[in-house]
């Protein structure tokens, strides 16, 4: 099955030590795939399965990201399922999943579709390309870290 969606870009207000960001309303018209809507709940369930909503849109925001900048794959489940040089570039990907929880993959659902149908993300992190969890410490030379939501810290390229 696929979707037509009409976009209206309405980002979420993240109010920070900076301020709050403004927003600027975009219209669009986009096709989404089931495909896509499941590639990107599944990451955003395991990513983050116990994060509150905001986690769970952080997580949204940098997979989306991913897929529009030119350095990693054009659609989300060749973003989530990229593999490079180290192994996964989503751990659960590669290894052992979390037990499955269908509330929690149901709000994973809604989560992407709204993403995927309305644009909606962390305005702060629109910048963002990776993350971690806080329980691991990489030593990523290549990027600098700009917040932590939950129990992660998201990060943007250093250019």
């Amino acid at each position: 099955m696929r979707y037509i969606a009409i976009v209206v870009l309405f980002l979420l207000l993240i109010p920070n030590t900076n301020g709050v960001k403004s927003i600027a309303p975009v219209v669009d018209e986009i096709e989404i795939s089931q495909e896509d809507v499941n590639c990107l709940a599944k990451n955003i369930y395991y990513e983050a399965p116990a994060e509150p909503y905001l986690g769970k849109l952080a997580v949204a925001t940098v997979t989306m990201n991913r897929v529009r900048h030119p350095g990693f794959p054009k659609t989300v489940c060749d973003v989530v399922y990229q593999r490079n040089s180290r192994g996964c570039q989503f751990s659960w990907t590669c290894g052992p999943k979390a037990r499955f929880n269908n509330n929690l993959y149901n709000q994973s659902v809604e989560i992407a579709k709204k993403v995927l149908t309305t644009n909606i993300k962390v305005v702060s992190l629109d910048n963002a390309l990776y993350f971690h969890n806080t329980k691991v410490k990489p030593n990523w030379s290549f990027a600098r870290p700009v917040v932590q939501i939950g129990g992660h810290i998201f990060y943007e390229p250093i250019t």
